[in-house]
């Protein structure tokens, strides 16, 4: 029967090492990243100097630095790099598991608040490595090492199996599509002498890199990928974590602030029905207040078109004799009716031509005669007139005295 064998499964880290190597191709020597590494610059100068130191920190890794009394130490932040040590090689104990507890607890003392985090380099003196400038195609960059690798026996005299090898993109030419890559070499065997002379702390390792002929690191790492410390995803893993928190808040925050508006709007809603409400209202109660506006004023014009009442009794009552008795002074729209006994009851409407509140008088019906008073029963109606000047006080006297003798 035969039997299969289970490979295990590939890591996370196997898995996207090929499209994150092209991706870092594609943007290494890019005008997006001399545009970001310009705008990132000019960003970091607006900050304060703590934080600036801070980012940088944040970056920093330590360097093991191969000299002739021995190890310097050294802790790269940002543009600077801080001293922090000499070490000799020879060993302090012959037991080797000794010496390198020795050596690391004599580094992390050094090192201080420095040593949390921060990966080891070793840097090795321009001598060591060897640097080739050659020009590829653009579209080289998506793999690039591969690319390189076929390059060795042209550009170097080695072959790819003696050398470790990498490289970098220092410009990008989008006119004519190239791109300008450089070579650099470091000898297996001067790698392993290398880390001989490390000793122990050669175990612990993020990368080998060189220095240019001033002494600035080249950024590059000469270490075989399967003998590099791997990296701590641990902080990666909480920034992932926190960040997931941070959309998750952003998310509820923006639920939060829409679901407050639309309170706001109902609220907004309700505000204006009510609003709409008292205006109806309002409007309501100024048609009524019109319509009792336009009443008053209709009864004060047609009050101011015809004389006042007393005016009328006043002419009335000076222009009848005093053998005249009213029983009844009535209105009625714009007529007056007088009903009572008179001695003469034809001559009062000669009597009342002249009044000038009054116009057309005339007998209402026939005289009867009153047995009991010896005189004769009169109804008269005339009309009113328009605009008539008030009674002058000798009317009003006169009134008086006619409204006496009336109530005799």
């Amino acid at each position: 029967m035969a039997t299969t064998t289970a490979h295990p499964p590939a890591s996370l880290a196997s898995r996207l090492g090929a499209p994150l190597a092209q991706a870092r191709g594609r943007y290494a020597g890019s005008g997006l990243q001399q545009f970001l590494g310009w705008w990132g610059g000019e960003l970091a100068a607006l900050l304060p100097a703590s934080w600036r130191a801070l980012f940088a920190q944040a970056r920093a890794r330590v360097l093991y630095v191969p000299t002739a009394e021995g190890l310097e130490l050294r802790v790269e932040e940002g543009d600077r790099e801080i001293g922090i040590g000499t070490f000799a090689r020879e060993a302090q104990t012959d037991d080797e598991r000794d010496r390198r507890e020795e050596l690391r607890a004599r580094i992390d003392a050094h090192l201080g608040e420095r040593r949390v985090e921060r990966p080891r380099w070793l840097l090795l003196p321009a001598g060591q490595v060897l640097r080739r400038k050659i020009t590829l195609p653009s579209a080289a960059s998506e793999r690039l090492r591969a690319v390189v690798g076929f390059e060795l026996d042209r550009q170097t005299p080695f072959r790819a199996d003696q050398v470790s090898y990498d490289c970098r993109v220092l410009a990008v030419d989008a006119v004519n599509k190239t791109a300008q890559v450089e070579l650099v070499v470091l000898p297996k065997d001067r790698l392993e002498a290398a880390l001989a002379q490390l000793g122990p702390l050669a175990e612990g390792l993020s990368g080998v890199d060189a220095c240019d002929a001033d002494g600035a690191p080249l950024r590059c790492n000469l270490l075989p990928a399967e003998r590099r410390r791997p990296p701590d995803h641990r902080r990666l893993w909480l920034h992932l974590g926190l960040a997931a928190i941070a959309v998750v808040a952003l998310g509820f925050a923006l639920g939060r602030i829409l679901d407050n508006r639309r309170e706001e709007v109902v609220r907004l809603h309700a505000q204006v029905e009510q609003r709409h409400a008292q205006a109806r209202k309002v409007t309501a109660l100024v048609g009524q207040l019109k319509d009792a506006a336009e009443g008053a004023n209709f009864l004060a014009a047609h009050r101011a078109a015809q004389p006042p009442m007393l005016a009328v009794l006043a002419d009335v009552s000076s222009r009848l004799p005093d053998t005249t008795f009213l029983e009844r002074f009535s209105q009625q729209d714009n007529q007056i009716f007088l009903t009572g006994l008179s001695t003469d009851a034809a001559s009062l409407v000669g009597k009342l031509q002249d009044s000038p509140v009054l116009k057309s008088p005339a007998l209402a019906g026939s005289v009867q005669p009153d047995a009991a008073s010896k005189r004769d029963r009169f109804t008269l109606n005339a009309t009113l007139v328009a605009a008539a000047s008030p009674a002058p006080p000798a009317a009003a006297a006169s009134a008086s005295g006619g409204s006496h003798a009336a109530s005799r």
